[in-house]
């Protein structure tokens, strides 16, 4: 029996095997990571025996393991991935402190998977990978997002800290509308009350007023900004508008794509699609929990039937608080850190939504703000039993039935 532990990169990957009668390193190999240099790691395997004979590990570190790891399964080795968290603990259990190299790595892999005291990672199959693909890039999107918005806060308290004042949200239409006319207080300085409305006329909704432009300006007016780099400041300022406008039409045609995903119609003669489609259609039917929630899930924890009961799955999220136990003493702290970061923050969003729309859930909160949990908690609590209903219909394909809410697990 052969250990094969590969250290995952870019460009290359290094492999270590181990047999099962020695800790001897027998071969180390690095190949490229292309069609040669996949065929050169199965030369060397398939010279020292059979493939039944093998088991491959690798890391499951962002995209960079996915045409291995599936190669590798095609051909017919049992291969195994894992979480980096777990394999970090095991090198500096065996080394006592913290070496790492890619020939270090390889080796503590295929130590690992030698031992048996590792747990599987998971990948997911086509469908869920499309899922996935969208969510991650919607993910990004809003991150760089975000700091387009924290770079403008950061001028607006230079240039115009005043606007507060008057515009609760910079970045609402609204907002961006009157920083591309007037970026900074010294641009109002020849404008008028007329003026500032008449940027509005265009826009649908908005409650912009004659009694917000007048105060407005007269804020302007007396700004503390002392003129500073004014054309200089303005034109970054409208850099990032123009990123930020970019990017909401990015994320809205992102989303779009992941809602036609969700929408489409399966094909007759594929009954796994159809089967995902009715599972999707049952989960919507949990009030308060929306499609952005079921595609955060489904992109980040993939087939939820893998998961043999409710503990998995919620320590698969990480939504758990952490515990430390010292003698007599045991501290409950914040939620783990570890887990599935943007499920678990789609969980959370939804059980706010759900203490407003779900009546079962909504009385699962009050009852537990009334025992004395801080709100926060009780979202957390919320939160919980949500994941343990969407994994009910989900494993069960069958609508919400609120009857089954508190029904005892």
């Amino acid at each position: 029996m052969y250990f094969i532990g590969i250290d995952i990169a870019k460009s290359f990957h290094v492999a270590a095997v181990l047999n099962i009668d020695s800790d001897k390193v027998l071969h180390t190999l690095k190949f490229n990571n292309d069609e040669e240099g996949f065929k050169k790691l199965f030369l060397l395997l398939s010279s020292l025996d059979e493939i039944s004979n093998f088991t491959v590990a690798m890391e499951a570190t962002g995209l960079f393991f996915e045409n291995l790891y599936l190669y590798l399964k095609e051909i017919g080795f049992k291969v195994v991935l894992l979480n980096p968290y777990q394999t970090n603990r095991f090198r500096e259990m065996d080394t006592m402190k913290k070496v790492k190299n890619d020939n270090i790595d390889a080796l503590m892999i295929a130590a690992l998977i030698k031992s048996g005291r590792y747990s599987k990672a998971y990948v997911s199959e086509d469908s869920y990978q499309s899922i996935k693909s969208l969510y991650r890039h919607k993910s990004s999107l809003q991150d760089e997002l975000k700091k387009h918005k924290r770079q403008v806060s950061t001028l607006l308290a230079v240039v115009f800290p005043e606007m507060e004042q008057v515009i609760k949200d910079p970045f609402n239409v609204t907002g961006l509308a009157l920083l591309e006319k007037y970026p900074t207080a010294r641009h109002y300085h020849h404008a008028s009350v007329d003026r500032i409305l008449k940027t509005f006329r265009g826009i649908k909704g908005n409650n912009f007023n004659e009694a917000k432009a007048t105060k407005l300006l007269e804020l302007a007016k007396c700004s503390i900004y002392q003129g500073n780099g004014v054309d200089e400041r303005a034109f970054v300022i409208l850099s990032h508008i123009r990123q930020i406008r970019f990017i909401n039409s990015e994320i809205e045609q992102c989303e779009t794509q992941m809602l036609a995903l969700f929408n489409q119609q399966p094909k007759l003669d594929d009954t796994e699609e159809q089967e995902i489609m009715n599972i999707i259609d049952n989960l919507r039917t949990i009030p308060g929990v929306s499609d952005k929630t079921i595609f955060a899930l489904m992109s980040e924890c993939g087939d939820l039937s893998r998961f043999t009961n409710q503990n998995s799955f919620i320590g698969y999220l990480g939504l758990y608080p952490t515990l430390e136990q010292s003698g007599n003493k045991t501290v409950h702290g914040s939620i783990a850190k570890r887990g599935a970061r943007l499920a678990k923050k789609a969980l959370y969003q939804a059980a706010i939504a759900s203490v407003r729309h779900n009546k079962e859930l909504n009385k699962l909160f009050h009852d537990k703000v009334s025992l004395g949990r801080a709100k926060k908690e009780a979202i957390v609590i919320v939160a919980r039993k949500l994941a343990h209903i969407i994994l009910a219909i989900y494993k069960n394909n069958v609508a919400y039935n609120p009857n089954r809410v508190f029904v005892a697990s």
